[in-house]
């Protein structure tokens, strides 16, 4: 069938041909072609594919082509050619002999891809893990329309045009990128390449030579990072915790003043800058601080208070190696200098000799002596007292008493400063102990007197004060109660009172004589008595105390009597004045009265249940009333605990509040105008009138100011009467009521002077443009005042400003503004505004459309303007920015055309420094077109194929609407019409007709076409296209039928093995495809066949397709080259994966650990451009075809090349001319196999004689400005050619030309500090490496690139530069002056300096010559006040609402505002606050009971000023008035003449006499007291008898109702005392008489009644000698006492003072030493008064017992001489009887003559002594021993006898009268007692005064 088909055509060209060249065809003419393209994109790629077309206008058939380019013929004859670069092509058709014009020449420019750039940001060559890192790929032109790849290495992805990266070691390789062109085979250049190198932190380290340290020491910690050039902060940790530093982060020094708390590890972490890099902490550096040791400072002395010229000696110790230490001294904080009082010597300090100068606080400390910078700390102050005034010791008081009663103990302590002393106690000059203490047990009366002590200590003494102890007797209470009567229930109070002693006592109480238990009715608290009244609690009661404490009880007080009767008072309640409603300020008195009569009730008022008052006065007065006091007022009246009520409610409110106002809005003023204020009251107006005041003053007279009710005018202002004025209302009928305060003062001012207004004018220029803002400010002193804008004579505005916001031209003018006020008005000056419209520019240019690629020139105008201006583009009103397709200079702007610049194009012009832009100019339209134009090019019919004989239209349009284009035809690029016709018609279309149409259109010197394929051929023939020609059971296999260039919709059918194929599952056909699901029994030939849908044409079968379908899996082999077991990263690697078996058609897919790592199918070779650690792993070949995948995998290892350090060997990288660099490279590990390449600014390092390698290292032997760069190096293998490390990270090497000088910033910088402030400076200089030194002047300060001042001083004034020093090289920075003074110190001015409670007080902070803006703080007594209601704070004023709080010292203090600077706290302004002093109202007499006719006296005082007071006084609650018997002079009040009715509570208080509102409180109220009879006084006695005894005691007390009396005792008229008391302790007959007292009490006195005191004499004792013979035997001695009173008596013996036992009337006495030499007594004691007798005299033995015995040894020998002188006696008696009688006197001796005698003649004569006597002694003493020989003989019966016996022997005597020898007058007394005692026996016992005569001779013996 084919070769039947063939041998047709063959038959008919055949025929045809024969036909033409019979027929002689003639020529015909073709038209010029045109060279068209496809495809037709505005910029065409050279990778592109391009395709040509030569069209020609006309349909021929039968056309050839030639082709040229650049005028040489390509040999192509087709109508259309692929293009072979850029260049010119021309084309021409032909036809037979006919041939076409050559086409105009096609310029067809292609164009290299464009280039992709990567950027990179940061700019780092190195990261660390955690950085992140944004990678950017830009394509040049714009990346509109393109999509991006990354590679990295060998790896390719794809993704967007910024790829950010959080940076881990596996990232690290090369990247780059490169631009894909979307749905076009254009790729562009691949970028510049990016190393990312990814490299571990260093490690930091400290180092420092300090391990440990002494407080106060300097340590320096230096964290340093080896082998890194990178600048990095510093961050420094103490025990793990971050240490907070003000100095620099990036300092890698920490500097430590050391103290205790730096004891710990440090340490250091590195922080790169710039970069939120940290490195690992450092390890741990231990720095031990060593706690300084402890001194101890002591006096060695045992005190430290010391007196002038004392040696005083201190003591400096330290407890540790001691002798490491030296020591300094100091006193009251300033080291002490050695002077000629005070040494030093080692650890001690001595003072000579103490003055006062040397007292103070003394320390020590000790300063190490090789370690000079440590010193331990102070000592605690050793307080050294060095007194300059003698001391004198102090006294202390235990259990002191003013007055001690007997049998007390008193107990003094006496005490001196300091310690050492002795203390001696003295009874006014008497010592009576030494002892610190003195102890008086049990005190007496004798103890009364005057004490003092002594303290002594060495030879020093001082005497302390005199301390009086007085003692007296236990005082009498008495009971104080005003309660003699009561009511049941009632509590009543009896008190047991001590009057004038202060202690405190336990008190009994009795009723009716018997003791009282506390109880609830009785309840005894202390002193008191408390009955809850009961009528048994009737009857007398009687108290007695005992002192607590004190050992002491006083006797019981006098009886109280209480009557108890029944009922309850009715109160009575009223109010003056009876207003329903009170104001505020008012007085008002509630009075509160008894209906009954009765007495001693206590007034108690309370408010809303609140106590208010606690004086007991039933007159309840609010002098000033206040909105606190009303309410609900109840007077409670109560007796004891017995409490009634009765209550009123009390309305009190606010008098209505003033307001006044200056009816003008302003209260600014200027002469002649007038001025209107007014003052009003919101409620009641007719009821007030008003007062006015100026400047706190009341209102003076003025003939311009009237007051018209509220009304006061000011008719014609003048300057005087500026001022602050107020007012209050005045209520009309209360005339004491005013408004509650006065009125906020309102400032009025007069002006002098005529203003005038000021325009101030806002950004002014002299020539404005339309809508700028023109804007002008009318200002005018004062307020209130109305601004008038006017342009020439129009009113523009009424407004302070005129704002013109967007001015025109219609603005222009002359404008002025009128400041007006009521009827005063003033112009301003004028000012010209001048405005025009803004210029409009407008765009010149010939180009109205464009397309890509040319140049487009555009040029703003603006026409006769100067000004300078800047020029903006706009296109499509978005504004153009210069680039390079859009540059704009000056006001052109020129386009590189693209087609994103069609549009419409405006510019505008902006003038410089003014916001003034001109409208935008009109729109210029540039059309820009495509790459080229849009050519419609359409077929009709317009089936895809065309058949024979079909008749076909070609059409050929331009879609844009433009014009002037020709149209020209090409068929295969031969010209077929020359004719400018867009249409091109085929009537027969033949076989060879068929081929590539192309319509050219043509403007100018631009050519664009457009081609469309003609196809006309017989039926096709289908053919099996598929990949598949063998495959494997399982896999799916698709063939496909296919027509070829047809578009008709077909239908087919499918055969195998000539047998037809029916779709199903394993066979299925869709379309013209059929899918096999691949089985062994689909093994064979196919074919397919056609049918055209709806044209009834099939096409022949087509060829056969074999498959060959056979089983198992392919065998991959998996090879890796190089087949190194490492793979360094930048390496290349491949690894190859291929099939044994012979088979096609697989798709290749890589994975490495299971991830996809290619996405590029059926690429049997893995490449790995540049190897990066992320890439290692476990790889895997995957093999597909279709659905079915097969796998190999093998291991993949890559490691990083060693890494390369570079350094510079200097610790900075910026140097100077002719220093010295030299950088290292080194690589860590097998450096022996590596060599060096050095790189400078990212190029391999250039020639310079100025720089040497050698291996490793980069020599700059004298450094240039251009060595300056980044410099990096690498490792090279040395075998693996390829392989490098990666460049170390860049280097900075900087090469200054010039010479630096350092900054200095300034941190809070002020141009005058103030002290106290911190100063703070930094030096800074370019680099590291440098040291830094400040100066102030030409002193060093300090070594640090920080100078601080914490706390400027004015000796820091000054100036300040620093220098910076590195090496040798230093260089200094610029002078800056530090100015420094101290804070001012505000003052307060105020003229107040008192003021009374509710007075306004302003005070004033000023600080003056400073401008700053400052804070006020207000402190009164020093603590701070916050701003309220009363202490009201503006500004620097305080005004305080004056409260008695307020009193105090105030002082300000200013805080300057944004600076924390603080002055110094002003003088203190003192305010007193006067509370109405309070009044004392006192009675002038000391009593307050008063009699009839007395004179009383009070006294009302003020304690201060008081001549500024005035008195108003009250009785019972209610005013006094001035009556007959009372007069007021001054503060007194008299009572001329007490009447009882004068009785009752009297009260007073203060009335100020210049401030009239300001009065004190009552006083508390004074009982004054008139009795109505006059009293008598009483004497109490006690132990009272009829007749008293000598020696009993006698006591009376005085006393009188009242106090203040005065006690006079008399006996008869004799005064004897001034005393209530009268005591005779030892009573005598003298003190026998009538006793009386007088009490006294001013000129009032009276007496009592007489009181007669009897004394007798107590009855005698009578001591005698009772001799018997067995007495004078045994030396006894016996006594007799005896009293003669006819009483039975009982008797006490005394020997020696100390009673002896027993109580008989004889005493027998043993005889020895002892008793021979004592003295007895003897007196009676009895059960009845007298209970004791007189005392007798005393008897002492003596040697009676001695001379008893001699006497009877002589006595034998003398009894016959004694017998003769008897006789001789009783003679001389006879004889001389007579004249015996007539002198009886001289017979006896008195007892007092007795008692006088030295010594006896019977002692005498015992003695042995020679005596010469007188006459008349020798007689006395005769008689005398006469007398004693009777008693001895006692028995005498006749008394008649004894007294002529005694007379007879003393006649003797006398008649005798010399003798001469004692001898013979022993013998005659003798023989005269001898004869008395044989013949005489007395009877009667009358003769006891003889006896006692006799008793007593014997006492000498």
């Amino acid at each position: 069938m084919e070769s039947f088909n063939i041998l047709l055509l063959t038959v008919a060209v055949t025929v045809q041909v024969t036909s033409h060249d019979s027929t002689g065809e003639p020529p015909v003419q073709i038209s010029k072609p045109k060279v068209t393209l496809n495809p037709s994109h505005a910029v065409l790629y050279s990778t592109e594919t391009v395709t040509l077309h030569c069209e020609v206008p006309e349909a021929l058939s039968g056309l050839q082509y030639d082709w040229y380019k650049n005028s040489a013929d390509l040999s192509e004859h087709q109508p259309s050619i692929t293009a072979r670069g850029s260049g010119k092509y021309e084309c021409k058709a032909k036809k037979g002999t006919s041939e076409s014009e050559i086409s105009a020449s096609y310029t067809l420019t292609l164009q290299d891809p464009p280039k992709a750039k990567l950027t990179v940001d940061p700019k780092w060559t190195e990261f660390f893990p955690s950085e992140n890192i944004e990678l950017k790929c830009e394509i040049e032109g714009g990346s509109s329309g393109w999509t991006f790849e990354w590679i990295k290495d060998t790896w390719t992805s794809e993704g967007d045009s910024v790829r950010a990266i959080t940076v881990k070691h596996p990232d690290s390789g090369k990247y780059s990128c490169r631009g894909k062109l979307k749905n076009r085979q254009v790729t562009t250049q691949q970028s510049n390449a990016f190393q990312l190198n990814v490299k571990d932190l260093p490690e930091p380290k400290i180092q420092s030579d300090w391990t440990e340290a002494f407080p106060g020491e300097k340590v320096y910690l230096e964290c340093v990072i080896q082998g890194v050039s990178e600048n990095w902060n510093y961050m420094w940790f103490k025990d793990s915790r971050r240490i907070v530093s003000s100095d620099e982060t990036n300092i890698n020094t920490l500097t430590l003043s050391v103290k205790s708390s730096h004891h710990g590890a440090y340490e250091c972490q590195g922080e790169l800058q710039g970069r939120k890099v940290s490195t690992a902490r450092s390890t741990q550096h231990l720095l031990t601080v060593h706690e300084l040791p402890q001194l101890k400072l002591s006096i060695e002395s045992q005190w430290n208070m010391f007196y002038p010229t004392e040696k005083v000696t201190l003591k400096c110790s330290i407890d540790e190696e001691s002798n490491k230490w030296g020591y300094e001294w100091f006193k009251n904080g300033g080291l002490l200098k050695k002077d000629k009082d005070i040494s030093f010597s080692g650890n001690t300090l001595s003072i000579s000799s103490a003055k006062a100068g040397h007292s103070g606080q003394y320390t020590c400390r000790g300063k190490h002596l090789t370690r000079t910078l440590v010193t331990t700390r102070e000592t605690e102050a050793v307080q050294l007292r060095i007194q300059d005034i003698k001391p004198k010791p102090t006294i202390t008081k235990h259990k002191w008493f003013e007055l001690f009663y007997t049998e007390e103990r008193v107990q003094l302590h006496c005490n001196m400063p300091g310690v050492g002393w002795e203390y001696h106690w003295y009874k006014g000059s008497t010592l009576r102990i030494t002892h610190p203490e003195l102890t008086i047990d049990a005190v007496s009366l004798s103890d009364s007197g005057n004490y003092h002590c002594k303290a002594q200590r060495g030879d020093f003494s001082v005497d302390s004060e005199t301390l009086q102890v007085r003692v007296q007797k236990p005082p009498q209470p008495h009971i104080q109660s005003d309660w003699t009567e009561a009511f049941p229930g009632e509590k009543v109070s009896l008190q047991c009172v001590i009057r004038d002693v202060s202690e405190n006592w336990n008190y009994t109480w009795f009723k009716d004589s018997s003791k009282i238990d506390s109880r609830a009715e009785t309840n005894i608290q202390g002193n008191n008595l408390t009955l809850s009244v009961k009528s048994s609690h009737h009857g007398a009661y009687e108290c007695q105390a005992e002192s607590q404490e004190r050992n002491v009880s006083t006797v019981r007080s006098k009886q109280h009597f209480l009557t108890v009767h029944g009922s309850q008072p009715t109160i009575l309640l009223q109010q003056d004045p009876s207003h329903a409603e009170i104001y505020t300020g008012e007085q008002v008195k509630l009075t509160c009265s008894i209906q009954e009569k009765t007495s001693k009730w206590q007034y108690f008022w309370q408010i809303d249940s609140q106590q208010v008052s606690t004086v007991n006065n039933p007159i309840y007065t609010i002098q000033n009333a206040t909105l606190s006091q009303k309410g609900n007022y109840t007077c409670q009246v109560r007796r004891g605990e017995m409490t009634y009520a009765k209550s009123t409610i009390l309305t009190i409110r606010e008098p209505p509040k003033a307001n006044m106002s200056i009816e003008s809005q302003w209260n600014m003023f200027y002469p002649t105008e007038k001025v209107t204020l007014k003052c009003s009251v919101d409620e009641e107006s007719n009821k007030w009138g008003y007062e006015w005041f100026k400047n706190g003053g009341s209102l003076k007279d003025d003939k311009d100011i009237s007051v018209s009710r509220n009304t006061l005018s000011i008719s014609s202002a003048k300057v005087g009467h500026s001022g602050q004025y107020t007012c209050r209302g005045k209520h009309l009928a209360r005339t004491l009521v005013t408004t509650t305060r006065e009125t906020e003062a309102v400032q009025l001012r007069i002006q002098d002077i005529k203003p005038k207004p000021n325009i101030t004018k806002h950004v002014w220029f002299e020539l404005f443009y339309a809508e700028e803002k023109v804007q002008l400010k009318c200002n005018m002193t004062g307020v209130g005042w109305e601004y008038h804008w006017y342009k020439g004579s129009t009113l523009r505005i009424t407004h302070p400003e005129l704002t013109i916001d967007a001015v025109s031209l219609s603005d222009r003018g002359n404008y002025h503004c009128k400041a007006k006020r009521g009827d005063f008005s003033v112009d301003s000056e004028t000012l010209q505004v001048r405005v025009q419209k803004p210029p409009q520019p407008h765009i010149q240019s010939d180009w109205t459309e464009a397309f890509p690629g040319e140049k487009v020139s555009l040029q703003c105008v603006i026409r006769d303007v100067s000004e300078n201006w800047n020029y903006t583009w706009f296109k499509d009103s978005s504004k153009i920015d210069s680039r390079a397709e859009t540059n704009i200079q000056g006001n052109n702007l020129t386009l590189s055309v693209k087609s994103s610049h069609h549009g419409a194009y405006e510019c505008q012009a902006e003038l410089q420094e003014r916001n003034v832009s001109t409208v935008r100019s009109k729109q210029h339209f540039l059309t820009v077109h495509g790459s080229q134009p849009t050519i419609l090019l359409q077929q009709d019919p317009s089936h895809p194929e065309m058949y024979n004989g079909e008749q076909v239209n070609l059409t050929c349009s331009i879609q844009e609407k433009t014009s002037k284009w020709q149209y020209f035809w090409q068929r295969d690029s031969q010209q077929v019409n020359t004719v400018n016709n867009p249409i091109y018609t085929i009537q027969n279309a033949t076989f060879s007709q068929k081929g590539n149409y192309t319509c050219q259109v043509r403007r100018g010197e631009m050519t664009y076409a457009k081609s469309t394929i003609l196809t006309i051929r017989e039926p096709p023939q289908p053919h099996i296209q598929s990949d598949w020609t063998e495959a494997f059971p399982g896999e799916k296999v698709s063939l496909q039928c296919v027509i070829r260039d047809v578009s008709e919709n077909w239908n087919y059918t499918w055969f195998k093995d000539s047998s037809k194929i029916d779709s199903r599952a394993e066979t299925n056909i869709q379309g013209n495809n059929l899918t096999l699901s691949v089985k062994s029994s689909h093994h064979g030939a196919y074919e397919c066949q056609a049918e055209l849908q709806e044209r009834n044409v099939s096409t022949v079968r087509s060829k056969q397709h074999f498959l060959t379908v056979h089983g198992s899996q392919p065998t991959i082999l998996l090879q890796q080259d190089p087949s190194h077991p490492e793979i360094y990263t930048g390496e290349q690697v491949k690894l190859t994966c291929s099939i044994q078996e012979k088979t096609s058609k697989w798709q290749y897919f890589w994975q490495i650990d299971s991830q996809q790592v290619s996405t590029v199918n059926n690429t049997t070779i893995y490449t790995i451009q540049n190897a990066t650690l992320s890439q290692k792993g476990n790889y895997t070949c995957q093999v597909r075809r279709g659905e079915m995948t097969y796998a190999n995998s093998t291991i993949l290892t890559i490691r990083e090349p060693p890494k390369a350090n570079m350094s510079i060997e200097s610790q900075w990288n910026m140097f100077y001319p002719t220093e010295k660099v030299t950088l290292k490279c080194s690589v860590d590990e097998e450096s022996n196999k590596w060599g060096y390449e050095w790189f400078k600014n990212g190029g391999s390092l250039k020639d310079d004689k100025g720089i040497s390698v050698s291996r490793n290292t980069l020599s700059i032997s004298s450094a240039k400005v251009g060595h300056s760069g980044q410099y990096t190096c690498r490792g090279k293998h040395l075998t693996r050619t390829l392989v490098t490390t990666r460049e170390t990270e860049a280097v900075q090497l900087r090469i200054q030309d010039i010479k630096p000088k350092p900054n200095i910033t300034k941190h809070v910088w002020f141009e005058l500090f103030y002290t106290e402030e911190r100063v703070q400076l930094k030096c800074n200089m370019t680099g590291v490496g440098w040291e830094y030194h400040w100066y102030k002047g030409s002193t060093l300060r300090i070594t640090h690139p920080k100078l601080t001042i914490d706390a400027v001083s004015l000796s820091d004034s000054g100036n300040y530069h620093c220098k910076a020093k590195r090496g040798d090289f230093s260089v200094d920075s610029e002078t800056l002056q530090v100015r420094v003074q101290k804070p001012p110190q505000p003052h307060i001015q105020s003229d107040w300096t008192e003021a009374f409670h509710g007075e306004k007080v302003s005070l004033q902070c000023v600080i003056q010559d400073v401008s700053e803006n400052w804070n006020y703080t207000w402190f009164k007594d020093s603590s701070k006040i916050i701003s309220r209601a009363e202490t009201n704070i503006k500004g620097n004023n305080l005004t305080l609402s004056v409260k008695s709080s307020h009193h105090g010292a105030y002082e300000c203090q200013a805080e300057l505002q944004e600076r924390n600077v603080s002055t110094v706290r002003s003088t203190q302004h003192l305010l007193t606050v006067h509370e109405p002093p309070k009044p004392n109202l006192s009675i002038e007499s000391q009593w307050n009971m008063f009699y009839p006719t007395e004179k009383v006296t009070l006294k009302c005082s003020v304690d201060e000023e008081s001549n500024k007071w005035g008195y108003e006084w009250f009785k019972n609650g209610g005013s006094l008035k001035k009556v007959e018997d009372i007069s007021f002079s001054g503060n007194t009040l008299s009572i001329s003449s007490a009447k009882a009715g004068h009785s009752g509570q009297y009260t007073c208080r203060g009335k100020h006499l210049t401030r009239t509102l300001v009065t004190t409180r009552e006083t508390e109220a004074v009982q004054l007291r008139i009795k109505d009879i006059t009293p008598k006084p009483i004497i109490k006695k006690h132990e009272w008898f009829e007749l008293f005894y000598t020696e009993e005691r006698v006591k009376f007390d005085c006393n009188m109702s009242g106090v203040g009396w005065e006690y006079h005792w008399h006996k008869a008229a004799k005064p004897l005392i001034k005393n209530s008391e009268f005591t005779i302790d030892a009573v005598s007959l003298t003190d026998t008489g009538d006793y009386h007292c007088k009490a006294q009490r001013g000129d009032f006195s009276v007496d009592s009644e007489t009181l007669q005191v009897r004394v007798q004499a107590r009855p005698p004792a009578f001591l005698s000698l009772k001799t018997e013979l067995i007495d004078i035997m045994t030396g006894d001695v016996t006594l007799r006492c005896n009293i003669s009173d006819g009483r039975q008596w009982n008797y006490t013996w005394f020997m020696n003072g100390q009673q002896l036992n027993g109580s008989s009337d004889v005493l027998k006495v043993t005889g020895n030493e002892e008793t021979i030499k004592s003295e007895f007594k003897c007196k009676g004691i009895n059960t009845e008064r007298p209970l004791y007798s007189a005392l007798s005299d005393g008897f002492v033995a003596n040697n009676i017992i001695f001379k008893r015995k001699i006497l009877l040894a002589i006595s034998g020998c003398l009894v016959c001489c004694i017998f003769i002188l008897i006789i001789g006696c009783i003679i001389l008696k006879i004889t001389h009887k007579p004249e015996v009688k007539e002198t009886p006197e001289d017979l006896f001796f008195s007892m007092t003559d007795s008692k006088n005698q030295i010594i006896s003649p019977m002692k005498e004569y015992m003695d042995n002594r020679q005596t010469e006597l007188e006459e008349s002694q020798g007689k006395a003493e005769l008689i005398s021993d006469c007398a004693s020989a009777v008693h001895e003989d006692s028995v005498i019966k006749e008394s008649q006898e004894k007294a002529e016996l005694i007379s007879d022997c003393a006649s003797a005597v006398h008649e005798d009268s010399v003798i001469k020898e004692s001898q013979e007058k022993a013998e005659l007394i003798s023989d005269c007692a001898s004869a008395v005692h044989e013949d005489s026996v007395i009877k009667e016992e009358d003769t006891s005064a003889t006896v006692a005569n006799g008793l007593t001779s014997f006492k000498g013996l």
